[in-house]
């Protein structure tokens, strides 16, 4: 005869698994990279010291929660390095035709004029611009807010890039954390 707990347990019906996908991006969070004992560095086009990670187009700053409050963790990123305007872009592993959604934190620094900042998301031959508002936050209140954008693959490799759309005040634009690459399900 079989113990109780036993007959019990074949007499539960299983829940169905859900569906779980993959993170394709390495260091959403950008936690990973150089140190920073001074809360902040500049990084470069075509640096690669942020894990995972490559800068475009010009410069930007990587800062810690001793700058100002991250989205996600403790580093975050101003798109408008000291000076300069850039962004960063990464390989994800993809399926040509798959739908993926694409997930990031976006603020703005506050220090900046005029306070509304832009950006945009690039992947698979298309884009979207994000735009963030900072009037009324602070380096301790940055008020992140989440987005999000799909595109579908057009090869088994997609370069994601995320890069600010901004020409004015080289020192100051949007800001980027916790970014996130899954596939749609």
């Amino acid at each position: 005869m079989l113990p109780v707990a036993l007959m019990l347990a074949a007499s539960i019906p299983s829940a169905p698994v859900p569906k779980v996908t993959v993170e394709l991006v390495k260091n959403g969070s950008f936690e990973e990279g150089p140190d920073l004992p001074h809360g902040w560095t500049a990084l470069d086009k075509d640096s690669t010291k942020i894990t995972g990670w490559t800068v475009t187009r010009g410069q930007i700053d990587l800062l810690t929660d001793k700058h100002w409050q991250a989205g996600e963790g403790k580093r975050s990123l101003d798109l408008h390095g000291s000076p300069g305007i850039g962004g960063v872009k990464q390989t994800l592993a993809t399926k040509k035709g798959k739908t993926y959604t694409v997930t990031f934190l976006m603020a703005s620094n506050p220090g900046g004029h005029p306070t509304e900042k832009s950006l945009w998301v690039a992947a698979a031959g298309e884009k979207k611009k994000f735009t963030f508002d900072s009037k009324d936050k602070s380096l301790t209140d940055m008020g992140w807010e989440k987005m999000g954008w799909e595109f579908t693959a057009t090869d088994d490799e997609t370069e994601l890039e995320i890069y600010s759309a901004e020409d004015a005040d080289p020192f100051a634009g949007p800001a980027l954390d916790n970014v996130s690459v899954r596939e749609k399900k």
